[in-house]
């Protein structure tokens, strides 16, 4: 089990079914040759508490290529006819083809869990294809269940499927309640902590703190912009490219934040994406502004997002803010509850088995 910076719901959804009193088989992505230099997620292993879950490491001598796609989906067929499981959960959207039809045939329950928009976020064109024309359709069409992190994907996969089902990403409770323990937030700081990738507008973001020279945006990560970013920031002297932040600085940094930011760009992956970046912020307290994209615009109807799509509403939310401290912690208090009720793995491990009916089926 990997991940790269704090554990993701590929993690977190096998640990929870663990402790739920699970057998679980894991099985980690292969190793291709040279993935020590090209692949950040598979280097650190993780030591997780469960003795309910078996680890499978694979490794390759084999390049990333054309034909390790093949390669690999017919090793998880491999694993599967090896394993024997009751039911087969997928978060790999370009390595689950042949499993699904492998599953399907041999009347093995296959769930495809759906965490990005794939056919947006791969950028390759053939990859897109193969994804978008072949994979989605026959995925869709074949697995027992699909379970979709976003509102939008869940729409988008009902033209497949009928069992289909919402279940939002969270962060871990123990994370939750971690947060309780740390100190207040500091008067003038803000910390946005992320991978530093084109879905967020940064120039929208540097122009908005132009407006308040008495704060300074703290901009932690690595990413294909870093680079732009750091020469942009030295023409201003409240903006600070930090570089990457190890996983244990995270909840110091969210809790020092005086409020929390997401400058997401109004496009069709941001509008099918569960923000993770606001789980964060909720689990720290704080209030959130963020870019009306269409999962925002769901979850902010019960509170703890102050929506803003342009400059001037930027400005006007901050403003709000920083004029009324007892508003602010009102924000960050309904987003800390609605992580305590809803958007934390406890739930949603026990919505996922609820959901899909999987004690039936020996889960």
């Amino acid at each position: 089990m990997v991940w790269n910076n704090y554990r993701g719901r590929n993690v977190e959804l096998p640990l929870g079914l663990s402790e739920a009193g699970n057998e679980c088989i894991y099985i980690n992505p292969s190793k291709y040759k040279d993935w020590e230099k090209e692949s950040l997620r598979l280097k650190n292993t993780s030591s997780h508490s469960s003795g309910e879950i078996k680890v499978i490491e694979r490794f390759t001598g084999l390049r990333k290529s054309l034909l390790s796609l093949f390669y690999e989906n017919m090793a998880n067929v491999k694993a599967i006819r090896n394993n024997k499981p009751d039911v087969v959960v997928s978060f790999d959207h370009l390595m689950s083809l042949f499993a699904c039809i492998y599953c399907k045939l041999k009347r093995i329950p296959f769930v495809f869990d759906v965490i990005d928009d794939w056919g947006e976020v791969e950028k390759n064109k053939l990859v897109r294809f193969y994804f978008k024309s072949i994979v989605k359709p026959i995925i869709g069409k074949l697995s027992y269940a699909i379970t979709s992190t976003s509102h939008r994907q869940t729409e988008e996969f009902r033209r497949y499927n009928k069992r289909v089902f919402f279940i939002p990403n969270g962060k871990p409770l123990g994370f939750i309640k971690k947060m309780d323990a740390i100190s207040e937030a500091k008067s003038n700081v803000v910390n946005f902590v992320s991978t530093l990738r084109d879905w967020y507008n940064f120039d929208l973001l540097f122009e908005v703190f132009k407006e308040f020279p008495q704060l300074q945006l703290n901009i932690y990560g690595q990413g294909e912009l870093f680079n732009d970013l750091k020469k942009k920031s030295e023409g201003y002297s409240n903006i600070h490219l930090m570089g990457n932040a190890d996983s244990e600085m995270l909840p110091k940094l969210l809790s020092e934040s005086l409020f929390g930011i997401l400058p997401l760009k109004l496009n069709k992956l941001n509008d099918s994406t569960c923000p993770v970046k606001l789980f964060d912020y909720w689990s720290a307290k704080k209030a959130v502004i963020g870019r009306p994209t269409f999962e925002l615009r769901k979850m902010s109807e019960d509170g703890g997002i102050i929506l803003a799509a342009t400059k001037e509403e930027y400005v006007s939310a901050i403003n709000e803010l920083l004029s009324d401290r007892n508003a602010m912690n009102s924000y960050g208090e309904k987003g800390y509850q609605r992580m305590v009720s809803t958007y934390n793995y406890d739930v949603i491990t026990k919505q996922f088995t609820q959901a899909l009916a999987l004690e039936k089926i020996k889960l």
